[in-house]
């Protein structure tokens, strides 16, 4: 596998990405069956959240990522319009290696075949709806968002998030927002959402999941979901993400060092197996490349108690963010199939994870 050697990023806070194998211990045929693994699946990332350059879709595309779900906007429908007009450009720039937007089914398959990468808008916010106006549903499904997250860790319109200390439901214009993502068959998405509001949208929605959350049970974090989430989003063949964002994976004393590793995630995905299946698993890493680091700072500022402390670094205040090591950035993606064969893992199973559990879902959406 490789990179583009002469691409620089030097505003992503951890330095240039580059491709660290994990540790494993495995043996030369494991290593072997896991890059033909990574080289034939189809890997689908539930939610990216880096800024896009021209040469991070590179990046991207030689990781092996054949799907991403991009997310777009939080904010104002103005500024998400904003964003996905110049989203059509950034891919139009970049169609040598990137699909998209996505509307048809057949497209996810097309990347594979092409060695491209495709791309399904997504919204990690209803505030992007205005205030009570039902009609930017429509106009943002036609568009191209299929996926939309309630809200952000606070509190909108719609739903209560992860990171108010209330608790409470949908609100009575979010039911007639998840009906209508209903009537157009869109994904709703409680990955930062609060618990009963969780509750409420898993109940109400069609097509459910938790694209970058993790579990609960594992790593005590209201960012995580609950054993009775989990299942019941199983229950309506959804599937949640595995993200690999620190705190979720798990909490370490990352002030003084101490960050979690990509094996505190595999723990996550060994556990949602055993609780609901292995078709409900996939990935979702969540992943912030091209982030300055007092922005990346800044978020765990605003919300400490899912978010945690920041990670220093020499020569800024600021200190940084880095993700679960040996999966902190797009181009260690394969560290993820390694693990997978690690822990014992059919190839069938790895598939699922990596990127048929999404397939299944977003075939009800496309």
């Amino acid at each position: 596998m490789t990179f583009p050697s002469t691409v620089s990023l030097r505003h992503v806070p951890y330095g240039e990405l580059k491709y660290v194998p994990f540790d494993f211990g495995l043996s030369n045929d494991q290593e072997l069956r896991a890059e033909g693994l990574h080289k034939k699946s189809i890997i689908f990332d539930c939610l990216q959240s880096s800024t896009f350059t021209d040469e991070y879709f590179q990046y991207v595309k030689e990781a092996g990522v054949t799907i991403v779900q991009k997310t777009i906007s939080h904010v104002d429908p103005q500024t998400a319009l904003g964003g996905i007009f110049d989203w059509n450009k950034k891919l139009k720039r970049n169609h040598k290696v990137a699909i998209g937007p996505v509307f048809d089914f057949e497209d996810l398959k097309k990347a594979k075949e092409q060695g491209k990468t495709a791309y399904i808008y997504g919204f990690q916010n209803t505030v992007a709806y205005g205030y009570g106006e039902l009609n930017w549903v429509k106009v943002f499904y036609d568009l191209g968002i299929r996926i939309v997250q309630l809200t952000h860790n606070w509190r909108n319109m719609v739903a209560d998030g992860c990171a108010e200390f209330s608790n409470v439901g949908l609100s009575e214009y979010g039911k007639r927002v998840v009906d209508e993502l209903n009537r157009l068959k869109v994904i709703v998405d409680v990955s930062h959402v609060g618990d009963q509001s969780t509750k409420e949208a898993i109940e109400r929605a069609e097509i459910v999941v938790a694209s970058h959350s993790n579990a609960r049970s594992v790593c005590d974090n209201k960012r995580n979901k609950t054993d009775e989430d989990i299942k019941a989003i199983a229950e309506k063949d959804g599937v949640i993400g595995m993200n690999s964002m620190p705190s979720a994976c798990k909490y370490t004393k990352m002030d003084e060092g101490i960050r979690p590793d990509i094996n505190d995630l595999l723990d996550h995905v060994d556990y949602l197996v055993k609780l609901v299946g292995v078709d409900y698993v996939g990935i979702g890493f969540d992943l912030i490349d091209v982030w300055p680091a007092e922005k990346n700072a800044g978020s765990t500022n605003s919300a400490p108690q899912i978010y945690g402390t920041t990670y220093p670094m020499e020569g800024t205040t600021a200190g940084i963010w880095p993700y679960a090591e040996g999966i902190d950035s797009v181009v260690q993606f394969l560290n993820m199939t390694r693990g997978l064969v690690s822990r014992g893992y059919s190839d069938q199973e790895i598939q699922k994870i990596l990127g048929l559990n999404w397939m299944r879902v977003f075939k009800r959406v496309l």
